[in-house]
């Protein structure tokens, strides 16, 4: 019974892992890439897509 509970703790591990390096590439491909039409990073834009406005 420990080593499967060992086996079932580092899958665990691992799927975690695999998901936050999923999750941070995601995060920084988002915030490099720029608008054409305002400039802004595209993580400034809502869920819509629409430019924001500072004003």
């Amino acid at each position: 019974m420990g080593l499967f509970l060992g086996y079932l703790a580092y899958r665990h591990g691992k799927k975690k892992g695999e998901r936050r390096a999923r999750s941070a590439e995601r995060f920084d491909d988002d915030s490099e890439l720029e608008c054409d039409e305002c400039g802004y990073v595209e993580s400034q834009h809502d869920e819509d897509g629409r430019c924001p406005s500072y004003e």
